[in-house]
């Protein structure tokens, strides 16, 4: 028998060897049910606690020392004191996966409809529609995962938030449409936001492959002129270009302006206008469109220009792949 640090009874080393893995898993925390399971009895952590090697998060809940309370701890403690069956969810979740609009103003748990327990500080729902595949396992408790978080905090966002949540999480490859589509069919029927949810998934099945929330909007934004073609490359003399957007029968582009073209280097600064002044003398028109601009107005931009220049039939440029395989565009 050998005395685990902090607990001044004795206690056998496997069970001293499996609560030390338990709480690394846990980021130092472990329920004492848990530490029951392994032979660790309620005395023992009192008197862990009270000799300063344990620090108690929450009724139940344990810390070892050292191990710096946090926001996270309290969302993991909360699910520990839950029990088992315990989904961390909704906001926490959302938290959890670093979503950039969770509002964590309490907790949030799921549990099965058969199960009532309820940490002090947590909010509790109960559904039965959570399916495997819809939850992860982080740091020894399960959190919904990062679709079915959307799905989750759909109704409560509303359109826009979702919107812009759901745009990013493509561009950030955290989902895919048929992903969350497919998350939202698991979801109970009377999910709340549901409707929009749907209708902005039926919006992006057809969408060309954006590289950022900006592209996603300009090109649905555009979707009245299709065809086009979207990260268009084309030869001027020894150089490739690629156009963020193109009607190549035209000679007609647009490039997209975000936020971080603001804050470019002077190198690159210059290498784009050199792409501009090169594209112009090549004969094309190309309508800049920025982040500030609503979708009616980039709308109204290009198509002004279409309507001023002809269909041809010449065609100057390569397929995207070969663009982004050359390395030479700007």
């Amino acid at each position: 028998m050998v005395t685990a640090p902090g607990l001044t009874v004795p206690v056998d080393k496997e069970a001293r060897a499996a609560l030390s893995r338990l709480a690394s898993d846990q980021r130092g925390l472990f329920s004492a049910a848990q530490a029951g399971e392994i032979g660790i009895n309620y005395a023992q952590l009192v008197r862990g606690t009270a000799s300063g090697h344990l620090r108690r998060v929450r009724r139940g809940v344990y810390a070892v020392a050292g191990v710096t309370p946090s926001s996270w701890e309290q969302i993991l403690g909360a699910a520990l004191a839950a029990g088992p069956e315990a989904v961390v969810s909704h906001d926490s979740a959302a938290m959890v996966h670093r979503f950039d609009y969770a509002d964590v103003t309490a907790i949030e748990l799921t549990l099965p409809p058969t199960v009532w327990r309820r940490p002090p500080g947590a909010v509790v729902h109960h559904h039965a529609d959570l399916a495997a595949r819809d939850l992860v396992n982080r740091r020894g408790v399960l959190v919904t995962s990062q679709c079915r978080t959307l799905v989750d905090m759909a109704g409560r966002w509303g359109p826009e938030l979702t919107e812009k949540a759901l745009d990013e999480g493509l561009v950030q490859r955290r989902w895919t449409v048929p992903e969350v589509r497919e998350c939202l069919g698991r979801a109970r029927a009377n999910v709340p936001g549901r409707s929009f949810l749907e209708r902005l998934l039926s919006l992006r099945d057809e969408s060309p492959t954006a590289d950022s929330v900006l592209e996603a909007q300009v090109f649905r934004a555009l979707a009245p002129l299709e065809p086009f073609e979207t990260h268009f490359a084309t030869a001027v003399g020894e150089r490739l270009y690629v156009i963020d957007v193109a009607w190549p029968d035209r000679k007609v582009g647009a490039e997209i302006a975000g936020r971080a073209h603001r804050v470019v280097s002077r190198l690159a600064f210059d290498r784009e206008r050199r792409k501009f002044t090169a594209l112009n003398a090549a004969g094309w028109k190309i309508a800049h469109l920025t982040a500030v601009m609503p979708q009616a107005e980039m709308l109204a931009a290009v198509r002004l220009l279409l309507s001023c220049v002809a269909p041809g039939r010449a065609r100057t440029g390569k397929s995207p792949k070969t663009s982004r395989q050359t390395g030479t565009g700007a």
